[in-house]
């Protein structure tokens, strides 16, 4: 994404929304992680976040693969997320996020997910 000013251009790159969604989505409860996979062929994946952006001039389409903690709704956790993501790339980038797409990868207690 770049805006240009009288004083020259900036740059986000998707890369940094990436990383704004996938702390973003950390924050919501019953969140234990953002699952990273192997990139596939046209994903821009930035700095491993796992998190999947493709932006158009002002607008941003988002996909976050979520880990999620045992027994919580997944449903519920997932419109949660969809919400801090949009708000918080939206306060950030001043783009427009048209799609948060929530993709449930993985299930883990807490307890396994951080060992003592």
């Amino acid at each position: 994404m770049a805006r240009a000013s009288d004083l020259g251009a900036v740059q986000i790159r998707n890369e940094v929304i990436g990383s704004i969604a996938a702390l973003a989505a950390q924050e919501v409860d019953g969140v234990v992680g953002i699952w990273r996979a192997l990139p596939l062929p046209g994903w821009l994946r930035g700095d491993s976040s796992g998190v999947r952006v493709q932006t158009q001039e002002a607008e941003a389409k988002i996909w976050i693969p979520l880990i999620v903690e045992y027994g919580v709704n997944l449903p519920h956790v997932a419109a949660q997320v969809q919400d801090k993501v949009r708000e918080a790339v939206e306060q950030m980038t001043q783009l427009a996020v048209v799609e948060v797409n929530v993709q449930i990868q993985q299930i883990k207690s807490r307890r396994s997910a951080n060992p003592p």
